[in-house]
C-alpha cells in the first residue's frame, strides 16, 4: 500500500529530511550503518505519518556516507503473489553483484520452492557482501509482503543477527488489531530481532514550524488549532489541507503571518489526492460506501441503512465495507452501534469533493428526509448544511423556512454559516414578499460580519426590485448596509455619485435619502458636510418612521461628537435605551451599542466603552474585529490585538464602518513601533492612506514617533502639523487632544517656548470642549511639561492610573520624569509596564533615560537578551547601520561591533539568515 497521503515514489528525491524527523532519521541511519546492530529495523506509524519520505531520507544519508543501500517498495497487490518480495530482492542483489538482468533473475526466483528461494537469497546476499562491507536493504510498506516472502526473510534476518546486513522496513500498524501489532512488536524485541522506531504525530509547535518554513510566515493559533483537529499531526495531511485552503482563497499572509479566514469553509482538495486514489482502487462497494459515509455518518445508527439505500447494496454489504475501511485505517468504530468516525476529519472534505452534483444532492436528500421523518437525529447545523445542498430535492417551502429561521438565529454569532443558510433560503423562496425579507436579513448579516461584496448584491436587489415590499425601517437599514458595503469594497466612485445627486433617486421617504447621503459623506471623510446637511433637514426626523428617525439621531450623535458637539452623544451614552431604536429588536440594540462604543474608543475612552457594554450585557464576542483590536490594544493585550489586526488588515475586515480601518491602523502601528517593528509600522500607516483614507490625522502621532526614533525630528514635527491642519480642515476634534500634546513636546524640544505655550492653551480648550479623560490627561501633561507644573504632573499620573491603559500610563510617567516634574522612581513602574507589553524599543529608550538619571536598571542578563533581540528585530526590519545607530542612540561603529558579536554568537552569516530565523522562531537570544 502507498503511504496514502502522498503519491508514488520519486526516484530523484532529494536528501531533504522530513520536517521534525531529524532525530529519527539520524537514529535509523546509525542503526543501519552500525556493524553490530540488529538485523531488522522497523519504522512504524499510521497512514500519513511520513514513513516513506523518512525512508528516502535514510537512503540518501546512507549513500552520502558511502554505503550502497538497496531500496524496494511493496505494492498492495503483491500480498497475493508468492515470493514476490524475495524474488525482487534476489534480482536486485544479483544485479548489484554481477550487473545482471533484474527481471530475469526475479522470474527465476519466483518459480522455485520455499527452501530453494531462501538458499538462493542467502547466496545472493553473500555475493553482494563480497563487494560491500555493509549492506542495508530498505523495504517500504513491508506490511504488504506476501506470506512466502515473510517466511523466507524472518528466519534469514534471525540468522544474520549482528552481521553485516540490516533490513530497514516501514510498517503500518493495523488499526483493526492494534493489540496484535503490539504483541508482534514485543515478540520481536524479546528475541532481540528488531529495533522498533515509531513515528509519532507532529506536535502543534512542530506543525507551526513546518508551516513557517514552507510559507515563510507564522501560522496563527487559530490555524494551528484547526490543523491539529483536522489532520491529527500527520505531516502530509497538514500540507494537503494548506494547499486546499489556498485554492479556495481562504489562506492569507500578512505581516509574515498566515491566517485561515473561514475555518468552516472546507478546503478544495484535488480529486487525484493519493488517499482518494487509494480508496478508489479498493473497489466499487468500498469506494461508494466511503463517499456516502463522508456525508451520512453523522446520523449515527441510521447511517448504515441510508448508505445502503444510497449505494444500492444491502446493509450487510455496507457493514462489510465499513469494516474494511476500519481495517485500512480510514474509520474508527466506537462502542455504540453505528458509531463510525473518520480517523482523519480532513478526509471527509476530500471524499465529499469526489461526489458528483446529483450524487451529493441525493445524499443530502436522504439525510434530510430521515431527519424530518424522525428516523434519524442530527444537530441543527448538520441539518441546515444538508438543506443547503439538497435544494429543491426536498420540500422547498419547508427547507426555506428552516434555513431562514436558522440563519436569522445565527446571524450574530456565526457569520459564515448564517450567510450561507440565508443565501440558500433566498434561492428557494418564490413568494416576493418573503424573498424580500430574506434578502434584507442576508444583507444585514453580511454587513455585520463585514462580508461586503455579498452585502452589496443582496442590498441592491432589495433597493432595485423589492423596495415596495419591505417596511420603512428595513428599507433604510438596507440603504445603510449598501453604503457601508460600498465603502467596504473601496468603491469611492459609487459613494461620490450618491453624495453628489444619486441620493435623490433612492427609494423610500425623504429622511431615508437624507440620512443615506449623510452616511455616504462620512465614509468619504466629509464630516462637516454631512453634519450641515443633516442639520439643515432636521425637521425631517420628525416626519418618518420612529426607528428610522432613531437611526438618524444615532448618526447625528456620533458624527457630532467627532466634530466637537459632544453633549447629545454623552446623553446617548448615559441612556442608550432612551431611543426608539432600543425597542426595535436585538440587531438594532447591538448596532447602537457598537456604534456608541466605537465612537468612545476613537476618543480613547476605553473605560467608558467597557462600562457601557457591560451595563447592557453585550459580550465581547459581538464586537467586530476592528473594535476588538482597538479594545485589546488600549487595554494592553497586544499579542491578541496584533493577531486580530493582521487578520483584519489582510482580509479587509477592518474596512467599512468608519473610522474603524484608521483606528486599527493607528493601534497596530503603535504596537509595531513600540516593539521595534519600525518598517512594518510605517507600512501599516501607508496602507491606511491608500485603502480607506478617513480621519488620517489619527495616524500623525504614531508616524511622528517613528520619524523621531529614526532621527528625523523635522519630519516628525511636520507630520503632526499636517495632521492638525487636516483635522481643522474637516472640522474634526476627535484625536486633536493627542496632537496638541505631541506638538507641545516637539516645540519645546526645539526651544520654541511660545509655540509650546500656545499648544497648552489649545489642549485646554480641546479638553473643555470634548470632556474626555484622555483629553484631560493630554492637557495636564502639556501644562506640566511646558509650565513645569508638578501638581499637573501628579494629577495626570493619577488620572492615567484610573483609566488603566498600560501604554498611556507608562508614557505619562516617562514624560513627567523626563521633564523633571515628578519623582524618578516612577520610571521603575513604567519600565515594568513596557515589559508587560513586550515593548522592546520603548524599554531600550527608557533604559537610556534611567541611566541619565542615575537609576539602576534591574536584571542585567535580561537587559542583554533584550538588547540583542531588539537589534535582531531592527535588522530584520531592513534598517541600515545609520538608522540602527539613530534608533539605538549610539554610533555606527558601535552598531557594527554589536552586529559582529551577534552574528558570531548565533552563527548566522548574513542579515537575511537572521531575518529568516526571526520569522521561523529559530532565533534564540
Amino acid at each position: 500500500m502507498i503511504d496514502y497521503w502522498r503519491g508514488a515514489p520519486d526516484a530523484a528525491r532529494s536528501a531533504q529530511v522530513p520536517f521534525g524527523r531529524d532525530d529519527v532519521v539520524a537514529r535509523v541511519v546509525d542503526l543501519a550503518a552500525s556493524p553490530d546492530s540488529a538485523p531488522l529495523v522497523l519504522v512504524t506509524g499510521p497512514i500519513g505519518m511520513g514513513r516513506s519520505s523518512l525512508l528516502a531520507a535514510v537512503r540518501d544519508e546512507l549513500a552520502a556516507r558511502g554505503f550502497t543501500p538497496l531500496s524496494l517498495r511493496v505494492a498492495r497487490n503483491e500480498r497475493d503473489r508468492p515470493y514476490s518480495l524475495v524474488s525482487r530482492l534476489s534480482a536486485e542483489l544479483s544485479a548489484l553483484h554481477r550487473g545482471g538482468d533484474v527481471r530475469r533473475t526475479a522470474k527465476a526466483v519466483a518459480t522455485v520452492p520455499l527452501a530453494e528461494a531462501g538458499r538462493q537469497l542467502a547466496a545472493d546476499l553473500r555475493s553482494a557482501l563480497a563487494t560491500n562491507d555493509k549492506l542495508t536493504v530498505l523495504i517500504d510498506d513491508a506490511h504488504w509482503a506476501d506470506p512466502g516472502s515473510r517466511a523466507v526473510l524472518l528466519p534469514l534476518a534471525r540468522t544474520l543477527a549482528g552481521g553485516p546486513v540490516t533490513f530497514v522496513c516501514t510498517v503500518r500498524p493495523s488499526p483493526a488489531d492494534p493489540a496484535g501489532d503490539r504483541a508482534a512488536v514485543e515478540q520481536l524485541r524479546a528475541v532481540s530481532l528488531a529495533e522498533v522506531v515509531p513515528l509519532r504525530p507532529l506536535r502543534e509547535q512542530e506543525v507551526g514550524a513546518m508551516i513557517a518554513r514552507r510559507s515563510q510566515a507564522r501560522p496563527t493559533a487559530a490555524l494551528l488549532s484547526y490543523l491539529q483537529r483536522e489532520c491529527r499531526g500527520r505531516p502530509a495531511a497538514v500540507l494537503a489541507a494548506l494547499a486546499g485552503h489556498e485554492r479556495t482563497g481562504g489562506l492569507y499572509v500578512f505581516d509574515r503571518h498566515v491566517y485561515l479566514t473561514s475555518p468552516d469553509r472546507p478546503p478544495e482538495l484535488p480529486l487525484d489526492l493519493p488517499p482518494i486514489e487509494y480508496l478508489r482502487r479498493l473497489g466499487g462497494v468500498v469506494w461508494s460506501v466511503a463517499k456516502a459515509a463522508a456525508v451520512l455518518l453523522p446520523l449515527g445508527g441510521a447511517a448504515t441503512g441510508l448508505i445502503a439505500e444510497a449505494v444500492g447494496r444491502n446493509e450487510d454489504e455496507v457493514r462489510g465495507a465499513l469494516s474494511e475501511l476500519c481495517a485500512e485505517g480510514v474509520l474508527r468504530q466506537g462502542p455504540e452501534e453505528g458509531a463510525w468516525r473518520f480517523r482523519l476529519p480532513l478526509l471527509i472534505s476530500a471524499l465529499t469533493g469526489c461526489l458528483g452534483s446529483y450524487e451529493r444532492r441525493r445524499l443530502a436528500q436522504l439525510a434530510v428526509t430521515a431527519i424530518w421523518s424522525g428516523d434519524a437525529e442530527a444537530d441543527g447545523r448538520y441539518l441546515a448544511e444538508q438543506l443547503v445542498v439538497a435544494g429543491r430535492f426536498v420540500d422547498s417551502r419547508r427547507a426555506a423556512d428552516e434555513l431562514l429561521a436558522r440563519g436569522t438565529a445565527a446571524m450574530l454569532d456565526d457569520g459564515y454559516s448564517a450567510e450561507r443558510w440565508l443565501r440558500a433560503a433566498v434561492d428557494l423562496i418564490t413568494e416576493p414578499r418573503d424573498r424580500a425579507r430574506a434578502l434584507v436579513t442576508h444583507a444585514s448579516t453580511c454587513s455585520i460580519h463585514l462580508r461586503f461584496a455579498e452585502a452589496i448584491d443582496s442590498a441592491w436587489k432589495v433597493l432595485s426590485e423589492y423596495a415596495h415590499l419591505v417596511s420603512s425601517e428595513a428599507l433604510f437599514e438596507t440603504e445603510v448596509v449598501y453604503v457601508v458595503a460600498l465603502a467596504g469594497t473601496l468603491d469611492t466612485a459609487a459613494l461620490t455619485k450618491i453624495c453628489d445627486g444619486g441620493w435623490r433617486s433612492l427609494p423610500g421617504g425623504e429622511l431615508h435619502r437624507i440620512l443615506t447621503r449623510c452616511v455616504a459623506l462620512c465614509h468619504l471623510d466629509r464630516w462637516r458636510e454631512a453634519d450641515e446637511h443633516l442639520a439643515s433637514e432636521r425637521d425631517a426626523l420628525h416626519r418618518d418612521n420612529d426607528v428610522v428617525a432613531a437611526l438618524g439621531l444615532l448618526i447625528s450623535e456620533c458624527a457630532g461628537a467627532f466634530l466637537g458637539r459632544t453633549e447629545p452623544f454623552d446623553q446617548a451614552v448615559a441612556d442608550p435605551p432612551g431611543r426608539h431604536l432600543w425597542t426595535s429588536g436585538t440587531r438594532h440594540r447591538l448596532e447602537r451599542l457598537r456604534q456608541l462604543a466605537r465612537t468612545l474608543m476613537a476618543f480613547g475612552e476605553l473605560d467608558r466603552a467597557e462600562r457601557l457594554l457591560t451595563a447592557y450585557a453585550l459580550p465581547s464576542v459581538y464586537r467586530t474585529v476592528p473594535d476588538q483590536v482597538v479594545a485589546d490594544s488600549q487595554s494592553g493585550h497586544w499579542d491578541r490585538a496584533l493577531d486580530l489586526a493582521r487578520l483584519g488588515l489582510a482580509t479587509g475586515l477592518s474596512v467599512g464602518y468608519v473610522p474603524s480601518h484608521t483606528l486599527v491602523s493607528r493601534e497596530t502601528s503603535i504596537i509595531f513601533g513600540a516593539r521595534g517593528r519600525l518598517t512594518e509600522a510605517r507600512s501599516v500607516i501607508e496602507r491606511a492612506r491608500s485603502v480607506q483614507p478617513v480621519m488620517l490625522h489619527l495616524l500623525a502621532v504614531p508616524e511622528s514617533l517613528l520619524d523621531e526614533a529614526l532621527g528625523a525630528a523635522d519630519r516628525a514635527r511636520r507630520v503632526v502639523t499636517d495632521g492638525l491642519a487636516q483635522a481643522v480642515g474637516r472640522g474634526l476634534v476627535v484625536g486633536t487632544d493627542v496632537l496638541w500634546l505631541r506638538t507641545a513636546e516637539l516645540e519645546l524640544a526645539r526651544g520654541d517656548l511660545a509655540a509650546a505655550q500656545r499648544c497648552v492653551e489649545e489642549a485646554r480648550r480641546t479638553a473643555e470642549l470634548i470632556g474626555t479623560g484622555r483629553a484631560r490627561v493630554c492637557h495636564l501633561l502639556a501644562a506640566a511639561m511646558v509650565h513645569r507644573d508638578r501638581d499637573a504632573a501628579t494629577e495626570a499620573v493619577q488620572l492615567a492610573r484610573r483609566r488603566a491603559q498600560p501604554l498611556e500610563l507608562a508614557a505619562t510617567m516617562v514624560m513627567v520624569v523626563r521633564h523633571e516634574v515628578a519623582d524618578v522612581e516612577l520610571l521603575h513602574e513604567a519600565y515594568a509596564l513596557y515589559g508587560d507589553l513586550d515593548a522592546l524599543l520603548r524599554r531600550a529608550q527608557l533604559r537610556n533615560l534611567m541611566r541619565e538619571r542615575g537609576i539602576a536598571v534591574p536584571h542585567r542578563s535580561v537587559v542583554i537578551a533584550e538588547n540583542e533581540r531588539l537589534l535582531a528585530t531592527l535588522v530584520s526590519e531592513g534598517l541600515t547601520n545609520r538608522e540602527l545607530a539613530a534608533v539605538l542612540g549610539s554610533s555606527e561603529k558601535s552598531v557594527e561591533g554589536r552586529l559582529g558579536r551577534l552574528f558570531k554568537r548565533t552563527g548566522y552569516r548574513s542579515r537575511v539568515e537572521l531575518a529568516s530565523a526571526m520569522l521561523t522562531d529559530e532565533y534564540r537570544p
